[in-house]
């Protein structure tokens, strides 16, 4: 009885070793670009939230963002009619780890024919045309 149930500890043990690393590592990557991506967000929004009436582009240098924070990928924010814009360049797969870490939010997701999509929302959510389609977007309003 002692034999089969160190045999099936070594079975699991040898099952975990077994998991592809790479899977691990990209989920892991595509994780981080998904907070990278959420904090130059909420740093944005916070801005816009805080200078209403401010229209255009929003400076990197005017974003309250931590010390140690780098940008992963060139992201951008515009506030323009009422409505603040964050958006960069990011796979379909990165784009669904962002949706994933916003909890599936109609206001997030890929800028596809002046729309963001998916969009599980009752309305389409539009996107303006300064928004390449492909684009990771992220709209609210101020």
């Amino acid at each position: 009885m002692k034999a089969l149930a160190v045999l099936f500890f070594l079975l699991g043990v040898l099952a975990i070793m077994q998991r592809p690393v790479e899977n691990d590592v990209e989920t892991a990557s595509m994780r981080g670009l998904a907070v990278n991506y959420a904090v130059y967000r909420n740093a944005a929004f916070l801005f816009a939230q805080a200078h209403k009436g401010f229209s255009g582009d929003i400076p990197l240098s005017s974003l309250n963002l931590p010390e140690s924070w780098r940008a992963l990928r060139p992201w951008k924010a515009r506030v323009q009619d009422g409505c603040c814009y964050v958006y960069g360049e990011a796979t379909p797969e990165e784009v669904e780890a962002v949706r994933r870490l916003f909890l599936g939010s109609f206001a997030v997701g890929l800028a596809s024919g002046g729309r963001i999509v998916p969009s599980l929302a009752p309305h389409p959510v539009p996107v303006p045309s300064f928004i390449p389609d492909g684009n990771l977007v992220s709209v609210t309003e101020v």
